[in-house]
């Protein structure tokens, strides 16, 4: 329960908010709770989000906006920025308007990998401007393999989610144990963690997180158990410096509670904890969503536990505590 926020932020999994009244937006709570339990293997958590069935098809869906909107923020563009941030650690939003100030990616990058969602020809637009051009359905890395431009949508999908978890993507495994690496120590091994095209501080221990991870058939409970059991997380926490020049490890970065943690230490405290039908939980994670929560325990009436900060909608105060608002991906 407490690393479904952490996966709630990445995935722009919320309880309500734009998008859901139009019915273009939906929770994953179910899936991805019962992910976390049973400990699905990373690639196939990978796949099953890429190339989703109707119960984790909320994160590649993206926002339905209404009315008129950026040509950089259709539902199309989302799914290229998204994809490529919390798999590989890439930054697709400024070349989803015109070839990237800040890396090597193109215009027709970002667009190549919306065209793998768009269910009709997509138009590049250069900074909100039609080019005339249609995007061809590709694959960012075609050293690892290629689309088919021609398949059905579905097919196209199944096809990314291949080549996103292909042994030979060491994009993947990297941003994900880097991920993890900077949950645990406050910062990440590549700072900041959605720009992998920068240089690890430690490109050893980088590599050997990303191989333990394969090693273990994509076990990311080995990985964390592998970090908390080394010295350098047991070692003294340190306030975070002014970085000045080269990044040196001295030790975990100090940190806050994160909203859920601190209001989850109250009620822990108080023993006062809401209900799924009292006030404090209205808007929250709710109907199948949190049934299928609770069938995974086997249980059938929540008061027998207490209902965690993570199911319940975000308010004032989570969002003074720093929980983010999830319209997009947030780390």
């Amino acid at each position: 329960e407490h690393w479904m926020s952490f996966w709630n932020d990445l995935l722009r999994n919320e309880y309500s908010g734009t998008g859901y009244i139009d019915g273009g937006r939906t929770q994953i709570t179910g899936w991805l709770y019962r992910s976390l339990l049973d400990n699905k293997p990373y690639d196939q958590f990978v796949r099953e989000l890429v190339a989703p069935d109707k119960s984790s098809r909320g994160f590649i869906g993206g926002i339905k906006w209404r009315g008129t909107v950026n040509a950089s923020q259709t539902r199309e563009i989302q799914f290229s920025q998204n994809v490529s941030q919390v798999f590989l650690g890439i930054n697709m939003k400024c070349a989803s308007c015109h070839d990237s100030f800040i890396d090597d990616w193109s215009l027709k990058d970002a667009y190549s990998l919306a065209a793998i969602y768009a269910e009709k020809p997509l138009e590049l637009h250069r900074c909100d401007k039609p080019t005339g051009e249609t995007a061809r359905a590709a694959w960012i890395f075609p050293s690892l393999g290629e689309i088919d431009p021609e398949a059905p949508q579905d097919e196209r999908l199944r096809q990314l989610a291949g080549l996103m978890t292909d042994p030979g993507n060491g994009r993947m495994q990297r941003t994900i144990v880097n991920r993890l690496w900077e949950r645990l120590m406050g910062r990440g091994i590549v700072h900041p963690v959605d720009a992998m095209n920068t240089e690890p501080w430690s490109e050893e221990i980088l590599d050997l997180l990303a191989n333990h991870l394969v090693a273990s058939g994509y076990d990311l409970k080995s990985v964390l158990r592998l970090v908390a059991t080394s010295r350098l997380y047991q070692s003294t926490s340190v306030v975070r410096p002014e970085e000045r020049g080269e990044f040196v490890f001295r030790g975990p970065v100090r940190k806050r509670l994160t909203a859920e943690q601190f209001l989850d230490a109250i009620r822990s405290v108080t023993g006062v904890w809401p209900k799924p039908d009292g006030r404090a939980f209205k808007g929250g994670a709710q109907g199948g969503q949190l049934r299928a929560v609770m069938e995974a325990h086997g249980i059938k009436e929540w008061d027998q536990r207490p209902l965690r900060t993570v199911f319940a909608p975000r308010d004032a105060l989570q969002a003074a505590l720093g929980r983010p608002n999830r319209e997009q991906v947030v780390s």
